[in-house]
Order: C-alpha cells, then sequence, then structure tokens
C-alpha cells in the first residue's frame, strides 16, 4: 500500500480526502497542506480526462505527438496575439503584460 513515500488510496479514500481538503481550505485558505492534498488527490483523474480529450480532437494529439514546449525567450510576442488564443490566455493567467519580457 506505500509506494515511494505515497500511501496507495482507492476511488472511495480518495473522495474522503478531497471533500475533506476541500471544505478545510475553504474554510481556512492559508492552509496550504489542504489546498496542496487536494491537489495530490484530484490530479490523477483530472489528467486522465484532459488527456482522453486531446487524444480525441485533432489538434490535441499533434501536441501529444510534437511535444512543444513553452520557452518564455520564445514567446515574447504572445501579449499581442489576438483573444482566445494559448498565448493570450497565457498572459492573462500571469496577469502581467511584462512576463515574458525577460
Amino acid at each position: 500500500m506505500i509506494e515511494g513515500g505515497r500511501i496507495r488510496l482507492n476511488r472511495w479514500q480518495q473522495a474522503v480526502v478531497a471533500v475533506g481538503s476541500a471544505v478545510g481550505a475553504l474554510l481556512n485558505p492559508r492552509r496550504a497542506d489542504l489546498i496542496a492534498t487536494l491537489g495530490e488527490t484530484i490530479e490523477k483523474p483530472a489528467f486522465e480526462r484532459v488527456l482522453e480529450m486531446m487524444k480525441r480532437s485533432p489538434e490535441g494529439r499533434t501536441v501529444l505527438l510534437e511535444r512543444p514546449r513553452v520557452i518564455s525567450t520564445e514567446v515574447g510576442h504572445v501579449r499581442d496575439l489576438p483573444p482566445n488564443t494559448f498565448g493570450a490566455d497565457l498572459c492573462k493567467l500571469h496577469g502581467i503584460q511584462e512576463f515574458f519580457s525577460r
């Protein structure tokens, strides 16, 4: 049950830990341990869903095959891209226009 410092949980146990850590984090957002626990608990199912969605779309399959890397020195132009593009959304996510100017 313990592999590499992790305790393997079944789906029911993962759900209990996820709900408990989510409620605890909502009640006390300063509890980084609860936020990290929530992320650890739900990351695999979320990742698997995204992976399946990518495999079903032509663009997703291309990304999975080519495995492009986003390097800050090569994407300085993203702040000038139209809305609803990867670059524009990435700039919005970081919340600053100067993020890629380094």
